[in-house]
């Protein structure tokens, strides 16, 4: 008896059953208790800042579109007090309350909430990097720039430009963002940065690549030995032109002391020339006068002529100089990196030709990673197929997609040769073209259609896009004209995404019996936000822990989750009245 009345004493019905249980799951894992130590620079009247924090982010996990959504909803989240108590709050805000939250949070707010959804990444993040290493898989990152348009009238969005975005040129924003490929071929979200619209990719990757070696916490090995060639080569160009500095400043002495000598020489003669006695030397003197001054404006132009050649190998030796300084600076980071580093794993960056300009390539490489890309421009692929004869050999990659065969090719003023190879498709009676660009020195070189095969593997970072744009999270819709509050936003679908698929283990071994439906719906984000968190369900919670039965008219009629605390064992549980029917 006593066991029963403490299971029945805190019982009601919620429309947003598993959002019950991913808040538990936020609570064990420490995200929301990290996330109350935010700073925010408002006073608490009735709710914290931080309360009003945590709801956007439950609202976000709810899928919602506007921020109006939590009150105004068929189903409104500001009002459902259970759902509030399992993320850890008496109970929830009006959305107003939450928009001027977010109009008073700065970036201090920012850089708080951005470590504290790090630190609770971290263990899932070091698992899937586990998992990836002790199966001997390439660590993989998909980099993506993706736009986010506002009206075209807006004058109150903080930072907007006009750029490239939805095939046209719009105001609003970039969002660039960096993945991270698992064992099982899924996306794990690694970091997001928000930028003005006219933001470009190339801008972009070494902020991506060194947030993702910050929260994976591991690295490739630096190629130390490429820096050091570019060392050698960069001292070697200096020979020369110190060898012609050194020969105009030979020139130049000779014409000074040339220059001194007629001025000497003009001088005594026109002394001579005014003195009463005059002799056979004065009249030589005298005749050579108008040679001497004739010879000073040419002698002034070699003068300057050798002054300025001085002045160009001089700047050009002070850049070569501060080059090979850059490049030891250079090296000895990547040196330190290797140090503290025994044990590096194979890092691959997969990236479309945004990302791909001389210096990121350049870059890239020699922080050791292997490089998975398309040409920047259409000037590579124009060139290449300048060398297509009839007899060129192609070979088949995809259903609609051949390749020629690879060769080494330099780009631009990338000093790293790549493996290229042109693809083509057939639309109609058109072939379409492109060029596919590779760095990898970790063994050898994959076929064609493997090649093919894995560059295509973009599409999960692309598809992770529509997840979070309109597929799941509704990221496209601004629910605030904060600077702060626009980049909160990014942080927590970033962490929504990823939050939904490692709480898929929990929640199967919170099920006290699976059925089909329950288990499509744990291997769809889309259905755990848009279905389950929206479905009807009777919450009943003790000093003990928490159960979660799901309505009979709901999109999981009859199942039940025992979440922390709970003794897995049927509950007598009974729902008063239908609350949410799902077809």
């Amino acid at each position: 008896m006593t066991q029963t009345s403490d299971w029945t004493r805190f019982a009601s019905n919620t429309d947003h059953g598993l959002l019950v249980a991913l808040g538990e799951f936020l609570q064990q894992h420490g995200l929301l208790a990290e996330l109350m130590q935010a700073p925010i620079p408002q006073k608490t009247i009735k709710h914290t800042p931080q309360a009003k924090l945590i709801e956007f982010l439950a609202g976000i996990f709810g899928g919602i579109e506007y921020l109006a959504d939590l009150n105004d909803a068929a189903h409104p989240l500001a009002k459902d007090a259970f759902v509030a108590h399992a993320w850890g709050l008496p109970h929830f805000a009006h959305y107003s309350g939450v928009s001027r939250t977010l109009e008073a949070c700065d970036l201090q707010t920012v850089s708080a909430v951005r470590q504290a959804i790090e630190t609770f990444s971290q263990p899932f993040i070091r698992t899937a990097v586990h998992e990836l290493w002790r199966s001997g898989r390439v660590i993989v990152y998909d980099l993506d720039l993706t736009g986010q348009a506002v009206s075209s009238t807006s004058t109150t969005y903080p930072d907007v430009g006009f750029g490239w975005m939805n095939n046209a040129v719009r105001l609003g924003y970039q969002l660039a963002r960096i993945c991270l490929t698992t064992v099982s071929q899924e996306r794990l979200w690694l970091s997001g940065f928000h930028h003005p619209g006219d933001t470009v990719s190339a801008s972009c990757l070494q902020e991506l690549i060194r947030a993702a070696e910050r929260q994976t916490q591991v690295r490739p090995r630096r190629r130390t030995e490429l820096v050091q060639q570019r060392i050698t080569a960069t001292e070697k160009l200096m020979e020369r032109p110190r060898r012609l500095l050194s020969q105009q400043q030979t020139k130049r002495a000779q014409l000074q002391q040339t220059d001194l000598r007629l001025r000497v020489q003009i001088a005594q003669a026109e002394q001579v020339q005014k003195s009463p006695v005059f002799t056979a030397r004065s009249e030589r003197l005298v005749q050579r006068l108008p040679g001497w001054c004739a010879r000073l404006p040419r002698l002034a132009k070699q003068l300057a002529t050798c002054e300025r050649a001085i002045t160009h190998h001089q700047t050009y030796l002070a850049e070569l100089m501060h080059r090979v300084a850059e490049l030891k600076t250079w090296l000895t980071q990547l040196e330190e990196d290797n140090r503290t580093n025994p044990d590096p794993p194979v890092c691959e960056a997969r990236m479309d030709s945004g990302f791909s300009g001389d210096d990121n390539l350049t870059w890239l490489i020699e922080m050791g990673y292997q490089v998975n890309t398309k040409a920047p421009s259409d000037k590579t692929t124009n060139a290449l197929r300048q060398s297509i004869t009839t007899e060129t050999r192609w070979t088949r990659v995809g259903a609609n997609a051949e390749m020629t065969e690879p060769l080494d090719y330099r780009l631009h003023d990338c000093p790293y040769s790549l493996r290229a190879a042109l693809q083509r498709f057939q639309v109609g009676d058109v072939y379409q073209y492109a060029t596919l660009l590779q760095f990898r020195d970790d063994g050898p070189l994959p076929p064609l259609a493997d090649w093919f095969l894995s560059y295509n593997g973009r599409q999960t970072i692309e598809a992770g896009n529509k997840e979070l744009k309109s597929g799941v999270f509704h990221v496209q819709h601004l629910m605030t004209r904060s600077r702060a509050g626009i980049q909160l936003q990014v942080l927590f679908a970033g962490v929504a995404a990823n939050a939904v698929r490692w709480a898929m283990p929990w929640l199967r071994t919170c099920v006290s019996a699976t059925t089909p439906r329950l288990a499509q719906t744990l291997q769809s984000p889309k259905r755990m936000v848009r279905v389950a968190a929206n479905s009807a369900a009777l919450v009943q919670q003790t000093a003990a822990g928490t159960a979660l039965q799901f309505a009979p008219s709901s999109a999981l009629p009859g199942v039940t989750l025992f979440l922390k605390g709970v003794p897995a064992f049927q509950l007598p549980l009974g729902f008063q009245t239908v609350v949410q029917n799902h077809n």
